[in-house]
């Protein structure tokens, strides 16, 4: 866990709600595709959509310039289904993780 927190770090946005810490974001917008590197909302406030809406935001970016946008996403995770809702597919994997993509093509 600690690996994955500090990989990227340098791409990493504190989300904040109501001045407490809500959050981490970390995107890379630096490649050919831009990636969804982390999304970490605080337990009290999943579930209210403030992950979706990120994640839409984002999207949108990516759409204006034409590019693509990945994630992997550990297998556990109850989160690949809102990236299936919001259009992502698996296009691999690995033992731990699915590696999605939503193609703007």
């Amino acid at each position: 866990m600690r690996r994955r927190l500090l990989k990227g770090y340098e791409h990493a946005r504190v989300l904040l709600h109501q001045g407490r810490i809500a959050g981490l974001l970390k995107l890379d917008r630096s490649g050919a595709d831009y990636v969804v590197m982390q999304i970490q909302v605080a337990p009290e406030l999943q579930g209210h959509g403030l992950g979706k809406t990120l994640l839409l935001e984002y999207i949108e970016e990516a759409r204006s310039v034409g590019k693509d946008v990945t994630l992997h996403v550990l297998k556990a995770n109850p989160a690949r289904g809102l990236y299936e809702r919001l259009g992502f597919v698996v296009e691999g994997e690995d033992a731990e993780e699915f590696h999605m993509r939503l193609s703007m093509h």
